[in-house]
């Protein structure tokens, strides 16, 4: 799959105008529908990989999964098949952004909010469970938010077939590793409806928290950590929660299956008597709030030191581009479907939602979105959302815009 295959027809009917995300397995495009004039997702196998007998018919028992889960925090199918050996699903089409997205630009979350996501992801969990469908990798760039707040679960049946993900393959393994369960880590054919329960509550925990439960340097590091430590303390990371957060972990998290929640009804059920707990106790995190000053003598708060402005410079033209605000989409603007980014380059090779720059507390970082033509950092290509620190003088590459992050 190359850039060409934008503008291209399948099956006489859907007309390919971006690319959404790609992988090892697959490539989503945005579609019109010739027929009827809508916009789908459209999922398109790897040509390469179509002769792969096991792979072709993973793909296509993921179209028969989705076809059978009917639920409306699932992403619906609409159409799959085959034209000249390329295989495709089309899908819902999500105005929104993925939850990783959310997660990332406000930090910790409104508690009832996280709950509320939470509790969604579990209910279009328990239309799989009752259906014997196990998703198996369930983490927040799987989970889409659209533009009426509501949940949307997507990659459906994919990771269930990818038995044969390893730890070795750490490209592909890391950003399963946060919210994988323990017993899948060991085998994933071991994973059940409760594994997704897990993974579900290690997104809950990232969402509350502003961090996983458990990170380290590697794949491997983190999925020692869910085997082996104890599960960590959300009241020590928000004194807002009522300690029943914690024990409410404690089972969600549990290291044996047989310790955690049975299954997905059970598991709102938790949600909803925490929700209850919280709302009683009006407990909405104030994150403007600072520490009590324990000098009596001083009545002001002590002056911040001068923050550094940030800037990118097209090399080319010399064009400066301030740097404002704490999550900035790089990408090329497409008023037809709605995609403004806060920054426009207004290049073909620069796809439209082509990478992040974020803003933490003063540090900068850039991370690729799975764009086609790529991101690369001082003539390093970046791999896809891997999140990468800048510093004064980088150089940055999207598609064949050059730029110059500045830091003064």
């Amino acid at each position: 799959m190359n850039g060409d295959m934008i503008g291209r027809v399948i099956r006489s009917r859907y007309k390919l105008i971006d690319e959404r995300g790609r992988g090892s397995f697959a490539t989503v495009y945005i579609v019109r529908d010739l027929e009827n004039n809508r916009i789908y997702a459209l999922k398109v196998m790897h040509l390469e990989l179509s002769g792969d007998g096991e792979l072709l018919a993973r793909f296509q028992r993921e179209a028969h999964i989705l076809l059978n889960l009917s639920d409306s925090h699932i992403v619906r199918i609409f159409d799959y098949g085959n034209d000249n050996n390329m295989y495709y699903i089309v899908m819902d089409y999500i105005d929104g952004q993925s939850l990783k997205y959310y997660m990332l630009s406000q930090g910790q979350m409104d508690a009832l909010r996280a709950i509320n996501y939470a509790r969604q992801i579990a209910e279009g969990l328990d239309t799989a469970y009752k259906q014997g469908v196990v998703h198996r990798d369930i983490k927040p760039q799987n989970i889409l938010i659209n533009s009426k707040d509501m949940i949307k679960i997507t990659d459906f049946g994919l990771a269930r077939g990818r038995d044969t993900v390893t730890l070795t393959q750490s490209n592909v393994f890391m950003g399963t590793a946060y919210y994988i369960s323990p017993e899948q880590a060991e085998s994933g054919r071991s994973a059940d409806t409760r594994s997704d329960l897990y993974s579900v509550a290690t997104v809950l925990f990232e969402m509350l928290g502003g961090r996983p439960p458990y990170e380290g340097d590697t794949a491997v590091d983190i999925v020692i950590k869910h085997m082996n430590e104890p599960v960590p303390s959300l009241c020590r990371l928000r004194t807002d929660l009522p300690a029943e957060i914690d024990t409410f972990m404690q089972k969600a998290l549990a290291k044996t299956p047989a310790k955690r929640y049975a299954t997905p009804q059970e598991f709102i059920a938790a949600l909803d008597q925490i929700s209850q707990l919280i709302s009683q106790r009006g407990s909405a995190p104030d994150n403007n709030k600072r520490p009590p000053n324990n000098d009596p003598g001083e009545h002001f708060p002590p002056t911040p030191p001068p923050t550094k402005e940030a800037r990118i410079v097209i090399i080319s033209s010399g064009h400066i581009i301030p740097l404002k605000g704490d999550l900035m989409v790089v990408g090329r603007q497409d008023p037809t479907l709605g995609i403004y980014p806060e920054i426009n380059l207004a290049d073909k090779t620069v796809g439209r939602r082509h990478a992040y720059l974020r803003n933490q507390q003063g540090t900068y970082t850039v991370e690729d979105l799975n764009a086609l033509n790529k991101t690369r950092l001082n003539g390093v290509t970046l791999t896809p959302h891997e999140e990468r620190t800048l510093k004064d003088g980088d150089i940055l590459r999207f598609g064949s815009v050059e730029v110059r992050f500045e830091l003064r």
